[in-house]
């Protein structure tokens, strides 16, 4: 588990620079000890990510023994958006090369998920089209791959947020969350979608990937958790 601490209280940072002023501590909490370890060497990059409402978008995901994050653009400042990386195993940050991005004459923005274990990556055209990238080798930038380009759908005017979530079983579409309140299945030779409508669901909704584990977290009842092992 990582937290994030800004120690100067605020989102604007002290210089005016979009939040280079601020200043950040990470630690990370080891359960087996219950404590809370800090991490040195923190990349200047880092700080993008005090841009309002950050934390709150999906811009994150685990893969290749390391959570990413998109440490977001600042136009002004000439600054792209930047995959960051942090390695559990050293706890350390770390860049990741991205994909050679198609020019299409129009403003982009990145965000990050996993796709099928594969860490992946959505370029949003100016929320007129998505590419979706894969790569197919952890850490290796030459085995990024678009797998598709999602854009032209009737039903659907604008791409503020797309995520893909997992395959079909023939694999032949993609299952697709869609401004944080749509599901649907693109087939992407035909570029074809179909809304996934859940009886007696609401008309918008979002999605959690859910990952079975053995592993029980503790509660906070340290006292009531070791009675309860002791029975068992």
């Amino acid at each position: 588990m990582a937290q994030f601490v800004r120690e100067d209280g605020g989102g604007g940072g002290g210089n005016g620079a979009g939040g280079f002023g601020c200043e950040y501590e990470v630690k990370v909490y080891i359960l087996k000890n219950d404590k809370w370890k800090k991490i040195e060497g923190l990349p200047t990059r880092l700080r993008l990510l005090s841009k309002p409402c950050f934390h709150i978008l999906h811009r994150r995901g685990y893969a290749g023994h390391a959570v990413h994050w998109i440490a977001p653009q600042r136009r002004r400042l000439g600054i792209r958006d930047c995959v960051l990386g942090f390695d559990v195993r050293d706890d350390k940050f770390f860049e990741l090369s991205q994909p050679d991005y198609e020019n299409k004459g129009m403003n982009f923005q990145v965000h990050v998920g996993v796709l099928k274990g594969n860490l992946c990556v959505m370029c949003n055209y100016d929320h007129v089209c998505v590419d979706v990238w894969v790569m197919k080798e952890y850490g290796v930038k030459e085995s990024w791959s678009k797998i598709c380009s999602v854009q032209g759908i009737k039903w659907m005017c604008t791409f503020m947020f797309l995520r893909p979530l997992v395959y079909s079983k023939d694999g032949d579409k993609l299952l697709l969350e869609v401004n944080d309140e749509k599901l649907m299945w693109y087939d992407w030779e035909n570029n074809h979608a179909k809304a996934v409508k859940i009886h007696g669901g609401p008309s918008s909704f979002g999605s959690e990937m859910y990952v079975e584990s053995l592993i029980r977290i503790n509660d906070g009842d340290r006292d009531g958790w070791k009675k309860q092992e002791e029975k068992r």
